[in-house]
């Protein structure tokens, strides 16, 4: 018998308990912890959550983007953001200063690479 992936018990979680609330919601996720008991899946419960999240933020529309900077973004840089990518926009900042100026966005599926460091190197590249 296959296993199925914390990525499938997450997107069918989603589905089961999607318009739920009290104790149809409780029944649902106590039935949903039972599966998970029974075909061995507890330890994976902590994967399933990040995936379930990460998947009812995409069904809802949300955009999680993680902005590299070399320095900490100003609050207009965070709403021009929004504005491009959506006012759903989630946005997780970290720093590295080996940047040297610009942002590196990074989505599910795309990397938007606006620093400086890599204009620079583009820059090398053309003139060699």
């Amino acid at each position: 018998m296959k296993k199925n992936t914390p990525v499938q018990y997450a997107r069918g979680l989603y589905e089961a308990t999607k318009g739920l609330s009290g104790k149809d919601l409780n029944s649902v996720l106590a039935r949903f912890a039972e599966i998970l008991y029974k075909e061995h899946q507890i330890k994976k419960t902590d994967r399933i959550i990040a995936e379930f999240i990460r998947y009812a933020k995409k069904q809802e529309g949300v955009q999680e983007l993680k902005v590299v900077s070399a320095r900490k973004l100003g609050h207009e840089t965070i709403k021009h953001l929004q504005k491009i990518f959506g006012a759903k926009a989630e946005i997780e900042e970290s720093i590295d200063e080996s940047l040297l100026g610009g942002v590196v966005v990074k989505t599910d599926n795309k990397i938007f690479d606006a620093s400086l460091k890599r204009q620079i190197l583009k820059l090398k590249n053309a003139l060699i």
